[in-house]
């Protein structure tokens, strides 16, 4: 369909006046959507979409992250997000975004990849997009996790984290767990971690990440959904033992701060129950030293901590013969 090329520069100035003045206030961001809506609604639909798509074309070509430029990529993807109702709009913007996500100039591919993981976060689950689009952009997401630009890869795997607990989307899974032992770029290795559904499989792939892992951990798991409690021993035994002073940090924040203060209420006996101390009496040892060590647990007078293993052992055997 042609354009009015006056009518299509015209839109463009008030797009563009738009998105400079849309202020860093909540109020303001929101009030702005309103007018960009505005906009969207007095136009037609095609003469819309293509003012708005190259008023975007600055942005692609513009390398840095500044507060601005990033406030402007989420204002546009609130607005896109809040367009599923009108697919013909988000689909079009969606495919404008994967035609840029493959070109050759790495900053429009980090600008598009952004932007698609920004609108993929927040559509809502019932948002109006074809199953063939989705298709699309899980296609053109999962090359983007092999680019050569770290950036483009941690973000397309950010795009993809939403679809990654999708069992019609084993592969998105099967692509994290075979790019994480490659990946030589700790952010990109992180948003991996980060992205992966919690369960058994997926913690006993990625230890070989641990200091990734243990970031993971804090945020997304409980202790009891650790089912196997070789699992539970095998993190903190390499994790209190670790070589790197990080690693060893990052494992006694997740076992003082949210196994043993948030799963077992500060309780170290009960703590010692996830990870039967009796068949793992060396591993109960190690937790109760860090423990000791970090001021969250008190023995008693001349107790050892063998012998406070060896007691607790005594008292859960007692709970069990109940």
């Amino acid at each position: 369909m042609v354009v009015d090329m006056e009518a299509e520069k015209a839109l463009m100035q008030k797009i563009a006046r738009v998105l400079d003045e849309r202020g860093a206030s909540n109020a303001a961001h929101i009030r702005k959507l309103k007018d960009l809506s505005t906009l969207r609604s007095a136009a037609s639909s095609s003469l819309f979409f293509s003012a708005f798509s190259k008023t975007q074309i600055p942005l692609f070509a513009f390398p840095r992250r500044i507060y601005s430029a990033e406030r402007t990529v989420r204002f546009i993807a609130t607005f896109a997000s809040k367009c599923d109702s009108t697919t013909a709009f988000l689909e079009e913007f969606f495919r404008f975004l994967l035609n840029a996500a493959t070109a050759a100039n790495r900053t429009a591919r980090f600008r598009a990849c952004q932007m698609i993981s920004e609108i993929i976060m927040r559509l809502p689950d019932d948002a109006e997009v074809s199953n063939e689009l989705w298709d699309e952009v899980i296609e053109c997401m999962k090359l983007r996790v092999g680019d050569k630009v770290p950036l483009v890869r941690a973000l397309a795997v950010r795009a993809l984290a939403r679809f990654a607990n999708d069992s019609e989307n084993s592969d998105i899974l099967d692509l994290f767990l075979e790019a994480l032992p490659l990946e030589h770029n700790a952010e990109v290795r992180k948003m991996i971690v980060l992205s992966l559904p919690p369960s058994n499989a997926t913690s006993v792939a990625i230890f070989d990440h641990t200091l990734d892992y243990f970031i993971n951990l804090t945020f997304t798991f409980h202790l009891a959904s650790f089912g196997s409690i070789k699992v539970r021993t095998i993190i903190l035994q390499r994790g209190l033992t670790d070589r790197s002073a990080a690693v060893t940090k990052e494992c006694l924040k997740l076992l003082k701060d949210e196994w043993l203060v948030k799963c077992c209420n500060g309780d170290p006996i009960e703590l010692l129950k996830y990870l039967d101390v009796e068949t793992y009496e060396l591993v109960g040892e190690s937790v109760m030293e860090a423990l000791l060590k970090a001021g969250a647990v008190q023995l008693q007078d001349d107790q050892s901590i063998r012998q406070f293993i060896v007691s607790t052992s005594n008292e859960i055997e007692g709970w069990k013969n109940l």
